[in-house]
């Protein structure tokens, strides 16, 4: 897509996404005309980084911005940071509110459905055609692998509308995983998660962050399965973790969060009790800032502690 595009839509939305913040419904950008997708770099993307679920971005990331128009209003499904270098994501955030938590499509209806010009006798998984052919990953990276797609944002969570479920199905959205893994534990951590994001009684606004671990650090100096180990099949990255990000705005508009942190493997032990970390603990494992644009002093409050009481299991 052209640069003059970027700046166009930034240009309407800017003043929208400012004010975007805790009890944002989803909604921004009533000028722009179409689904859209973008990737914005640098000061391009500083706009829509004010956003309470957007972890801190790398200078010079790709950093992606997914979004759909629906009866007059436009809505951002999610963001993403694309890791050009590696061809993987970093981390996908969302955000689950009033809004947006609805289920106006049925995910079964897929098959036999014509969505963007294509027939799809299932799921609509599909390269993200707004990274560039040498960065994205390709649908023939998992023929034959060995693993299943992972999806990061939780396609259940973006059932407002046909085009934002779809969305979720981009492959920069999804990542390599063994499918025991896949089956188990991440599911049961995506169940719990949108069970919280649809009682209205639980949350103003639910913010979320998730991914796979792809950057080296000094609690985790390898992150990814070496070739051997991912078995020889794959020619993507296979992240050796996966983790999420969780801040709960309730609706006593206090602030609460907690981490999730698992291996990527066949786990026995499918309890997500067990994989909760703090978030402190996370940034120390991804190298990522999470939940940057709170006030200080409440980021350091809620990222420090791990309190399992404040959420229901």
């Amino acid at each position: 897509m052209r640069k003059y595009y970027y700046y166009l839509a930034l240009f309407c939305m800017t003043f929208c996404l400012m004010a975007c913040n805790k009890d944002e419904g989803g909604n921004v950008a009533p000028a722009q005309k179409r689904d859209d997708m973008m990737s914005l770099i640098g000061n391009e993307a500083k706009d829509y980084q004010q956003r309470l679920e957007i972890p801190a971005v790398k200078d010079q990331s790709m950093f992606i911005v997914h979004s759909t128009k629906e009866n007059g209003v436009t809505s951002i499904t999610y963001t993403e940071e694309w890791d050009k270098d590696q061809k993987t994501q970093r981390w996908a955030a969302y955000r689950i509110t009033d809004a947006n938590a609805v289920n106006n499509w049925n995910r079964n209806n897929w098959e036999g459905t014509i969505w963007k010009g294509t027939y799809y006798d299932g799921d609509p998984f599909q390269e993200d055609s707004v990274i560039p052919l040498m960065y994205r990953t390709r649908l023939a990276d998992y023929r034959n692998s060995g693993y299943t797609r992972g999806h990061i944002v939780n396609s259940q969570d973006r059932l407002m509308s046909k085009n934002a479920n779809g969305q979720t199905y981009y492959l920069s959205n999804i990542q390599p995983q063994i499918y025991d893994f896949n089956a188990g534990v991440w599911l049961n951590m995506e169940d719990w998660v949108h069970k919280l994001g649809f009682n209205k009684t639980k949350r103003q606004v639910l913010y979320i962050a998730k991914g796979g671990s792809t950057t080296k650090t000094a609690s985790v100096p390898n992150p990814l399965y070496t070739k051997d180990e991912a078995g020889g099949k794959i020619s993507i990255p296979v992240p050796r973790y996966f983790w999420m990000a969780i801040l709960l705005y309730d609706n006593s508009d206090k602030y609460h969060a907690i981490a999730f942190w698992v291996e990527h493997r066949a786990n026995p032990d499918t309890n997500i009790k067990n994989y909760t970390i703090s978030i402190d603990e996370l940034e120390k494992r991804t190298g990522i800032d999470f939940f940057p644009n709170l006030p200080d002093d409440v980021e350091e409050s809620v990222e420090a502690v791990k309190n399992l009481n404040d959420w229901s299991w």
